[in-house]
């Protein structure tokens, strides 16, 4: 991708001025939220860092552009978890340290790339620290995090923070009208596209895939059950058999404003079927379930071999229980 998506350009900015001056530091810790495409700045950045005739960025014309363009620079090394819903472990930051340790295959620098820090285990963090304290020479690791909390504060002191800007409604707006999933000029949804707010590129993944349908599915079970008080447990089962994580956290945006609702503080008009689950719903209620919501989906994201559907059932019961 050669252009960067408009909400990354202030912070690509900010980083040709620190290549130009000659200022990277050894380490960085870039704090996005998901769906933002970080990935691809990082990427950007990387290939700066490495390229052989580098001022303020990549030339694109060198053997080292080349070989990052095609994915393949022997100096560039990303630590991703092994799959989905596991951790980083230790022995992945014990081969980025000894790769941080070697000498650049290319004669320049060498960049490790860590998405998403924030799951690395306590043996790999402190493994990683070890490294930082005393940074190998011509090194530049990339922690890259949605949640800086969740790190040891000792790598967060030796790493240089930067914070992706949030992403400005109209900024989202615009770039959303942009593209050609909208081209056939259907109106959004702004009341469920909010909930990607700050994650441009999941806001157009929602459109693209019509997701619409199944949002709209999720507001009809849930004022089933409240309605009814009674669980739709084939319907359920079915729904959540794919994408369970994104979907629970479609319910938690759902409580969230459920309690805005109750305060008459809701920024975009509702669905008639939203007003519906407002009454249903005290704001004690939605409180309540809005964090177990909250600490269902953290759940479901760092700990694999969890059974989600049963645990969201769960969750519904106790949803017909409180009322």
């Amino acid at each position: 991708m050669n252009e960067l998506y408009p909400w990354l350009l202030p912070l690509w900015q900010r980083w040709k001025t620190t290549l130009k001056q000659g200022s990277i530091p050894h380490s960085m810790l870039c704090c996005a939220a998901p769906g933002t495409g970080i990935e691809h700045v990082i990427t950007k950045l990387s290939s700066a860092i490495v390229c052989k005739n580098a001022d303020d960025e990549a030339c694109g014309f060198c053997h080292s552009c080349e070989l990052s363009q095609s994915g393949h620079h022997p100096d560039i090394h990303w630590v991703l978890p092994e799959k989905e819903g596991k951790g980083i472990n230790v022995e992945q930051i014990r081969e980025a340290n000894r790769k941080a340790m070697e000498s650049s295959q290319l004669g320049g620098k060498r960049v490790i790339i860590i998405n998403p820090a924030e799951l690395m285990n306590e043996s790999a963090s402190n493994a990683l620290l070890k490294t930082l304290e005393t940074p190998p020479e011509k090194c530049v690791f990339i922690l890259i995090t949605s949640d800086k909390h969740k790190l040891l504060p000792t790598i967060i002191s030796r790493c240089q923070s930067w914070q992706l800007p949030p992403v400005k409604p109209q900024v989202l707006m615009d770039w959303l009208q942009e593209q050609p999933v909208l081209s056939s000029n259907n109106p959004i949804d702004w009341f469920c596209l909010k909930m990607y707010a700050q994650s441009p590129v999941s806001a157009l993944e929602f459109l693209e895939k019509d997701k619409h349908a199944q949002w709209e599915t999720l507001l009809e079970l849930t004022a089933k059950t409240l309605k009814h008080q009674s669980l739709p447990l084939a319907e359920l089962q079915t729904f959540f058999k794919s994408d369970p994580i994104e979907k629970v956290s479609w319910l938690t945006y759902l409580f969230s404003d459920i309690q805005k609702a109750h305060f008459n503080v809701l920024e975009l008009q509702a669905p008639p079927i939203f007003h519906e689950m407002v009454e249903l719903v005290s704001y004690q209620s939605a409180y309540s379930h809005f964090h177990h919501l909250q600490q269902l989906h953290h759940s479901l994201k760092t700990s694999s071999g969890l059974n989600a559907e049963l645990l969201i059932v769960d969750w519904f019961i106790s949803l017909i229980e409180d009322r």
